[in-house]
């Protein structure tokens, strides 16, 4: 149980990737959070002068450049503690920036077709209560770094592949799922708690 408030910045952006009344669901689904306040930007270009009184970021966006003074103070954030909830295309941005996907514990590589499949929860401590789903969204394959743990799974070609994931940078936490392509996505429940869940956790 989070006993004091916890202030988040949403990073979000798009009208098509992601969707934007996708992301206005998770807009309002955050805000029924108890113990969280939540101030929304549109770019990692835009973070506050002073980010020591925050806990953690969202990530849901689709941008191709970031610079060098806003991966540095991503990664200072990071390191000194702060958490990090990327959704989606988060790991299929900045896609010449290596050193960002070091932070995240994972490099987006390709996808298949949008088509329904199930998400299959593995042992897992921290989503306990939180069942298998399914969605119909694009299915992310990623490099991933060494040491992240995987929570989620699905099947691509016979293997299983992380859906979501958790991983340590520095003294941070990261956070990671995959699904976010479609607006309908962001309103099934089961999705909606390992969010919920997962936010819980980089702030702890």
């Amino acid at each position: 149980m989070i006993s004091e408030m916890r202030k988040i910045i949403l990073i979000t952006d798009g009208i098509f990737h992601p969707p934007l009344f996708g992301r206005l669901r998770l807009h309002e689904m955050f805000s029924q959070m108890d113990g969280f306040s939540f101030s929304r930007i549109s770019s990692l270009e835009k973070l506050p002068a002073d980010l020591t009184s925050f806990s953690a970021f969202v990530l849901h966006f689709h941008h191709k450049t970031i610079s060098s003074s806003a991966l540095e103070r991503l990664d200072t954030f990071v390191k000194n503690g702060g958490g990090i909830l990327a959704i989606h295309a988060a790991t299929a941005s900045f896609k010449q920036t290596m050193p960002y996907f070091k932070i995240l514990g994972g490099r987006f590589i390709g996808h298949g077709k949008v088509e329904r499949f199930k998400v299959e929860k593995l042992e897992s401590e921290m989503f306990d209560g939180i069942g298998s789903f399914e969605v119909r969204d694009e299915l992310y394959i990623h490099e991933l770094e060494p040491g992240i743990e995987v929570h989620f799974t699905a099947k691509h070609e016979d293997k299983d592949v992380p859906v979501v994931w958790t991983y340590r940078y520095g003294n941070g936490k990261i956070c990671y799922a995959v699904p976010g392509h479609n607006t309908g996505t962001m309103y099934n429940e089961t999705y909606q708690q390992v969010l919920r869940r997962g936010l819980e956790w980089v702030c702890a």
